[in-house]
């Protein structure tokens, strides 16, 4: 059940409102706070009409209407806007198939159509508020439009006229800047994921990440881009962790035998088709399917710590670190995301999905893990550096330690900064420096990088 929202942009704010259920409006920061404000008004405004015994008005958008526009005909109504307010606003077709915008209004002397033309790709941008519904009507792809005036004391009387944009009478106009938001499907609908599993002897993958903001099938390409190498590095991470893998080969190499390539976009939130670079063996299974059942199990475990924690340590550390990273191109960018995997084996394939709230807890108990996966040492050694101002300390020791180190630098804690021990050190000095050390993974061995704070300093 949808309702058509209306929106309109602000100086510094958007609104929006139902027409199909009068008081319910809602103000947001942003388009896409906005979005989420308005679908809580909605259920609100329902709960109380149903507490207050009244009956729900059911949404006007696909009520099958169909209307006699003097003097041009039939109309069928394809989607009503605004249906029970003037003036009233709906996209409709003619007995020849022709697509249309109208909108009437009626004053005291008489009742007025004004029709303008539109393609199909123009309706996918009103619909979805590329193009706002002022400028649907003042900014025809034809130039003109036609208008119907019937004289309530007369309706013999009326014929159209062809007016231009500037002749539009302002009752009959929607406000300055006033736009739907409806999803808009604009790419044509895949084909069956089975029937290419089977073709092509390939593992097929089914990524839908929802972009926020975005009512029509497109999506922006830099978040895009960052969103499928991420996964790809993912998987390739999975993937080195099985026997005979070859861990040197890089995800953009077509013979990675953990390569994705994607084969086609079509409709849905943004659907994108992908499929394994390699076909499967005689016994349909492939290094791919593998890696990906292990990536749909880490994808369904969501924020439940119990779960993910046991997978992280399956794969190592590194895996965190590009996971943390997926998650965090896909939650700066999309409300949610669902993978499907269809394999050319009966019995393999899934599902998993994560809204951006999850996404976010994930990030944050991965965080947790790193930190608790950190070692901490205490080493005797010379202070030969130390800043209270950018808070830093550098030691060198010839301990034996944990990092295998003759030398540490780093940062001092907040907590260990204000410690008389800290603040009246010297330098060239012996100390006993307790540090500790957190990972920070790279692509390859040789990009790790190791963080050290400086927890306490004693003699």
């Amino acid at each position: 059940m949808e309702y058509v929202v209306i929106y309109e942009k602000g100086d510094s704010s958007y609104g929006a409102y139902v027409p199909d259920l009068p008081g319910c409006i809602t103000v947001g920061e942003t388009l896409e706070e906005t979005q989420i404000l308005i679908q809580e008004a909605i259920e609100f405004h329902i709960e109380g009409l149903q507490e207050d015994g009244d009956d729900v008005p059911q949404p006007s958008l696909n009520l099958p209407i169909q209307y006699d526009i003097p003097n041009l005909g039939i109309h069928k109504v394809v989607e009503n806007y605004v249906h029970n307010d003037d003036p009233a606003i709906f996209s409709c077709k003619d007995a020849a198939g022709h697509l249309y915008l109208v909108t009437v209004g009626e004053n005291d002397q008489d009742k007025t159509w004004l029709r303008v033309g539109i393609s199909k790709g123009r309706f996918n941008l009103i619909r979805s508020g590329s193009i706002n519904l002022r400028d649907a009507f003042t900014d025809s792809e034809n130039g003109y439009l036609l208008r119907i005036k019937v004289p309530h004391d007369d309706p013999t009387q009326s014929s159209p006229e062809v007016i231009l944009p500037n002749e539009i009478p302002e009752d009959l106009l929607p406000f300055p800047g006033e736009r739907l938001g409806l999803k808009t499907e604009t790419l044509p609908a895949l084909s069956s994921p089975e029937e290419l599993a089977s073709s092509k002897n390939r593992e097929i993958l089914n990524l839908t990440p929802n972009f926020s903001g975005i009512f029509r099938t497109e999506a922006p390409i830099d978040s895009l881009g960052m969103i499928l190498t991420g996964f790809q590095k993912v998987i390739n991470r999975i993937g080195a962790h099985f026997p005979d893998s070859n861990s040197k080969k890089k995800s953009e190499d077509i013979r990675n035998p953990f390569g994705i390539s994607m084969l086609e976009v079509g409709a849905g939130s943004f659907d994108i088709r992908l499929a394994s670079t390699e076909l499967v063996d005689i016994f349909k299974s492939s290094n791919l399917g593998n890696a990906i059942e292990e990536f749909l199990k880490l994808f369904n475990a969501g924020s439940d710590r119990v779960k993910l924690k046991p997978l992280i340590e399956q794969f190592g550390p590194k895996i965190a670190k590009d996971y943390t990273n997926l998650l965090k191109s896909l939650s700066e960018s999309v409300t949610d995301t669902r993978l499907t995997w269809t394999s050319p084996h009966p019995d393999l394939g899934g599902t998993a999905q994560l809204s951006k709230a999850q996404m976010l807890e994930v990030i944050d108990i991965l965080e947790t893990i790193e930190k608790e996966t950190s070692e901490t040492i205490k080493i005797r050694g010379t202070l030969v550096g130390l800043s209270l101002r950018s808070k830093s300390f550098q030691i060198e020791t010839d301990d034996e330690n944990y990092y295998e180190r003759d030398y540490f630098r780093g940062k001092i804690t907040d907590e260990a900064i204000d410690t008389e021990p800290i603040r009246n050190a010297t330098l060239s000095q012996t100390y006993i420096a307790e540090i500790q050390g957190f990972v920070e993974i790279g692509e390859t061995k040789d990009e790790n990088d190791i963080k050290f704070t400086l927890l306490s300093l004693s003699q």
